[in-house]
């Protein structure tokens, strides 16, 4: 049976994984201290049912720290050339669980919203599914929000990756 890959190699699926998206892909968001950019989990969802012969979250824990709402995810993914191996990524994330106005965390959780946890829940675990996937490559965002600051110096030794 011959298996159809969307990459014929490595280097060509670490050539997709550095890249970048469209700038119309491209969303942003008031998070208080300034704009943040991101694109959004459906956007990165699609991107890695292309690149991935299959992936799927195959570990989630929750917790509760306070008022916060914390996940963590794995991902299993198999990269789409030949000979890939299966690897996993991880993310994280923390969101406020929804209370009554002018609510203060210690009032947690008197003043919860009754329906809180079924918008909390999916919220967080959609943000560290992303924050699983942006760690591997500027084409899920890794390098969205970061500034290069010009006065930081490579090792003489150090190399980039090549894609040849």
């Amino acid at each position: 049976m011959n298996e159809t890959y969307k990459f014929s190699n490595r280097a060509e699926y670490i050539k997709t994984l550095d890249s970048v998206l469209p700038p119309d892909f491209v969303q942003k968001r008031d998070v208080g201290s300034g704009m943040h950019v991101y694109y959004p989990q459906a956007i990165k969802e699609s991107v890695a049912d292309m690149i991935f012969q299959y992936w799927n979250v195959i570990d989630e824990k929750y917790m509760l720290l306070s008022n916060e709402l914390v996940c963590t995810v794995k991902i299993a993914f198999l990269p789409n050339y030949p000979e890939s191996y299966e690897q996993i990524c991880t993310g994280s994330a923390a969101i406020p669980v929804q209370m009554d106005a002018q609510s203060k965390p210690s009032d947690f959780p008197a003043k919860k919203k009754l329906n809180a946890l079924e918008y909390n829940l999916p919220a967080v675990r959609s943000e560290a599914m992303s924050n699983a996937l942006g760690t591997l490559g500027n084409i899920f965002g890794r390098n969205l929000n970061r500034k290069l600051n010009q006065k930081q110096k490579l090792n003489a030794d150090f190399t980039f990756r090549k894609h040849e």
